[in-house]
């Protein structure tokens, strides 16, 4: 159990691991208060397997949104996934913008393959990411294949038998080849993040739709 007076106790902690506590809304509150207030202060948070899932995450990524200073955010194993790809486009567009961020993990949060594929393509715009975990998340091998391909990534862990470095044989080539040919997602991404985050960091929902974005992404 987190509990939320803790966090106030220790006002100047740059790093702050709370990995496998059980948060509350009201936790999640206040770590989402923290990270807004000590903007210029904390460097790495830890918020791994906290049963975190809608308005805890809301909270959290939002803060995340207006914080400046967070260089390492491990948010794996609590919930992401959202029937309206909120999550995802927020994700997506911190990525994209956030000064400091380097590594992120958000493994096993429950993305499905359009947000998974929507937050992978936004890395290639950010100018300080070193690192993304999106492992045991929805998305399919060849799709795996294609993402890593379309943004020159390389796979540190090892999740499966099926992980590679690179296009093994010609009938990879050819399947990634086809998504390449079926639709530009980078440039509609890169599109879609530029129009967001154009909008206000502030405001608490979506005010455009991105359904034709993720159901052209989700097509087979």
């Amino acid at each position: 159990m987190f509990f939320v007076k803790n966090i106030s106790l220790h006002k100047q902690l740059s790093s702050l691991n709370l990995a496998g506590c059980c948060f509350s809304t009201n936790s999640c509150r206040a770590v989402a208060n923290y990270m807004i207030y000590h903007t210029s202060i904390l460097r790495d948070l830890n918020l791994a397997y906290c049963k975190i899932s809608n308005q805890g995450s809301r909270y959290i990524v939002n803060a995340l949104n207006r914080n400046n200073s967070i260089r390492y955010f491990n948010f794996s194993h609590n919930e992401l996934h959202s029937s309206k790809f909120e999550f995802a486009i927020k994700m997506g567009a911190i990525l994209t913008r956030h000064p400091n961020l380097m590594h992120v993990d958000l493994s096993s949060t429950g993305l499905n393959r359009e947000e998974v594929l929507f937050v992978g393509l936004a890395i290639t715009m950010s100018k300080t990411m070193l690192s993304l975990h999106l492992s045991q998340n929805t998305l399919p091998y060849y799709d795996r294949i294609f993402l890593r391909t379309l943004i020159a990534a390389k796979v540190q862990y090892k999740t499966d038998g099926h992980a590679s470095k690179s296009i093994k044989n010609n009938k990879e080539y050819t399947q990634v080849l086809h998504l390449a040919n079926k639709n530009n997602y980078s440039i509609k991404c890169r599109d879609y993040i530029a129009q967001y985050n154009s909008l206000d960091l502030e405001r608490e929902g979506l005010d455009f739709d991105i359904r034709e974005l993720m159901d052209e992404i989700g097509e087979e």
